[in-house]
């Protein structure tokens, strides 16, 4: 039985491995006047590991080199890689907020990776005046996981890169990702006092998940940062399960198991995935498409729903991706959101609000290699503006517009 469907699939879906012309997006200003928003520090990361991996695709390169960089990149990943763009997601919404904090990315003594330097009365103020944006404190680590995760979907399924560049760094953050919302289901083996420890030297929240589900449901209640699965109710625990099974729907995504593009007509191929992740009121499941039209078109529809205590609230989009035209001189990349929130971003509120964003960002080419070996270089300029809502990665759930520069590189 396994072989007929093998045998059928290869039958109806083709994979398809042609390559694309491969950019790198490096994000200089964000229209901030901080670095780095959470959208700067993962797009630097992963196109810095793209580009110095491209080197693997040297002829000369032998498999035991191949090996040795797979087997550098898990430990660079696991050890440091993705620590640096979890925490730096948590840092960017205190700094969106104007709270100087500090990244420590390394592991401690109690083998935690941390953002330190604020107390616990500025802490209090921005639970009792700012909720969202103090339970996004709380999620933006796995929300940056999350947005890391699918930039690096859209270079497998666009055909702009393979998968013995990227994917030892893929799997390690799908893995690593995933290992926390496990987290949900028991006690933490970590036993950090919070009198033992200077007040700045404490990370902002602690455990992610659990801090997030108790000033969800309680939070006027005493304060500290700490969260243990003890001091949370029944009801509490109950949410913490149902977090890290839907969870595991992270795992519908072919990329994990090298499954490539597929041919569906003779002018369209694609990929699929489906994500979750956690929001200010709650969390959200998501389902993309990623669409090549005619080696030329890059299309990701999405579908998204939210869920804060009791409501489901629908969501949308569309993003064009790295579209080159006249000679490919230059390069356009946007993309367009809408949805519906609880109002006020309320955990357990019922009413919706609507709302929409837009980002476009123009690349200009103003260098070209001389041989085909050489880099390509494109100024890129772009300005996006969204309304009152949650937008994954976007730095303000307020209102907001932006100017974006930066330099994509081309090889």
């Amino acid at each position: 039985m396994k072989y007929t469907l093998s045998i059928i699939s290869m039958c109806l879906l083709t994979i398809v491995s042609k390559a694309q012309s491969k950019y790198y997006n490096y994000n200089l200003y964000d229209g901030k006047d901080y670095l780095f928003t959470m959208s700067q520090s993962d797009d630097l990361m992963l196109n810095s590991i793209l580009y110095i991996g491209q080197e693997i695709n040297n002829p000369s390169i032998t498999k035991k080199e191949e090996k040795l960089y797979s087997i550098s990149l898990i430990i660079f990943t696991s050890l440091i890689g993705q620590a640096i763009t979890h925490e730096a997601g948590h840092q960017s919404v205190l700094s969106e907020l104007g709270i100087g904090s500090v990244n420590k990315p390394f592991l401690d003594k109690n083998f935690v990776a941390k953002v330190t330097g604020v107390t616990n009365e500025t802490l209090i103020k921005l639970r009792d005046n700012f909720l969202p944006d103090y339970i996004r404190l709380h999620t933006a680590g796995l929300e940056s996981d999350y947005a890391y995760s699918r930039k690096s979907d859209m270079y497998f399924n666009f055909s702009e890169e393979n998968y013995k560049v990227l994917y030892p760094d893929y799997l390690m953050r799908k893995l690593g990702t995933q290992l926390y919302y496990f987290t949900s289901f028991y006690s933490s083996t970590t036993k950090i006092k919070e009198t033992d420890t200077k007040e700045l030297d404490l990370d902002v929240v602690g455990n992610d998940i659990y801090g997030m589900i108790r000033h969800l449901h309680r939070p006027e209640m005493e304060f500290y940062r700490y969260t243990e699965r003890k001091d949370l109710t029944v009801e509490e625990k109950s949410y913490a399960k149902r977090i890290g099974f839907i969870s595991l729907i992270n795992f519908l995504n072919p990329n994990i198991c090298k499954l490539g593009n597929y041919k569906f007509s003779k002018d369209v191929i694609g990929n699929f995935s489906v994500n979750y992740s956690l929001a200010p009121f709650g969390y959200f499941t998501e389902q993309n498409a990623y669409l090549q039209i005619r080696d030329k078109y890059k299309l990701n529809p999405y579908f998204r729903q939210y869920f804060n205590k009791s409501y489901a609230f629908f969501a949308g989009g569309i993003t064009l991706h790295n579209f080159s035209f006249h000679k490919e001189k230059y390069l356009l990349n946007s993309t367009l959101d809408f949805w519906e929130q609880p109002k006020n971003l309320a955990f357990r509120e019922k009413d919706k609000e609507l709302g929409f964003g837009v980002k476009s960002e123009f690349a200009v080419r103003f260098s070209k290699g001389i041989k085909d070996t050489n880099p390509t270089a494109f100024f890129n300029v772009g300005m996006s503006y969204k309304t009152n809502g949650f937008i994954p990665e976007a730095p303000s759930l307020s209102e907001d517009f932006q100017v974006h520069l930066g330099i994509i590189i081309s090889k």
